[in-house]
């Protein structure tokens, strides 16, 4: 019998991608490499029916915690590993600290029993339907993780944060959270409440600068420096190399991956589609 992926998991992968269809696939696996083969592992092949009972799914482009609180609830599940924390079933599924060598922040890992009928099961996990937490639907503070994070994060970018999107409220979003409401008169305490929302969504994208090119006033590509160049840099994040206000190779990099995943033409050039796609209003 040849080597397949276990159909459960192929039910949980084909949903991912439906919900997610322009995500990164980087990270994505599921057959053991070397240093798997040399150990007990889900990535190897059962004896019996060569299925392989693990899957890694790439966390750029989704909502990993969605996936987690998913596939805990799916009776084929045996455990879930993500960025440190692992969820299994003979804990009752409570989170507790991973403390192996990978700590699968770059992918979540997935395994299924190997009981026949459940590695076998067709079952739907769920994925394209759930709902997934909006910035708003409750407060944050310092641990909290999820989608509505990943959106704070995101929108803080958009104002020159700099944060890691990770969905993890830690130390990094909590300062920049402090210095948001020190700015605009707020509560200093680092939790996103209703009238931190309310402001947020306010101050939407940052004023534009007195000197230089705003964005969404010209296209920029490769060669190109300025104001503008240094928002692109800055709303993409680390995929561009970092802050900065040259269009270089790895702001072109993070154009061509940011562009990917929203399901645009990935040239790499920033011009008014992208822009759009970025919440700038485009005047040229």
């Amino acid at each position: 019998m040849s080597v397949h992926l276990a159909p459960a998991l192929r039910v949980l992968r084909d949903e991912i991608n439906t919900r997610w269809p322009h995500r990164d696939r980087t990270s994505d696996g599921w057959i053991g490499d070397a240093a798997h083969q040399a150990r007990r592992s889900d990535h190897n092949p059962d004896a019996d029916d060569s299925s392989v009972n693990a899957l890694d799914v790439d966390v750029d482009g989704i909502d990993p915690l969605l996936v987690v609180r998913q596939a805990i609830t799916h009776p084929s599940c045996q455990y879930v590993i993500y960025n440190r924390v692992i969820w299994s079933r003979t804990r009752g599924f409570t989170a507790a600290r991973y403390t192996g060598p990978n700590p699968h922040n770059m992918h979540l890992h997935v395994s299924v029993s190997h009981t026949r009928t459940l590695e076998d099961s067709t079952r739907p996990w769920g994925i394209a339907a759930a709902k997934g937490l909006k910035l708003g639907d409750r407060v944050l503070r310092d641990g909290c993780r999820g989608g509505d994070v990943r959106e704070l994060q995101t929108l803080a970018n958009r104002l020159g944060a700099g944060l890691t999107v990770d969905g993890c409220f830690g130390a990094k979003t909590a300062t920049w959270v402090r210095a948001f409401q020190k700015a605009r008169a707020l509560a200093v305490d680092g939790v996103v409440g209703a009238a931190t929302v309310a402001a947020l969504r306010k101050a939407g994208i940052p004023p534009r600068p007195p000197a230089g090119h705003a964005p969404g006033t010209r296209t920029v590509r490769r060669g190109c420096a300025g104001d503008d160049v240094g928002f692109v840099r800055r709303f993409i994040g680390s995929r561009c190399g970092g802050p900065g206000t040259d269009f270089d190779a790895g702001a072109e990099a993070g154009v061509r991956w940011y562009q990917r995943m929203r399901g645009l033409t990935a040239d790499g050039i920033v011009g008014p589609i992208t822009w759009k796609q970025m919440g700038v209003r485009v005047t040229y």
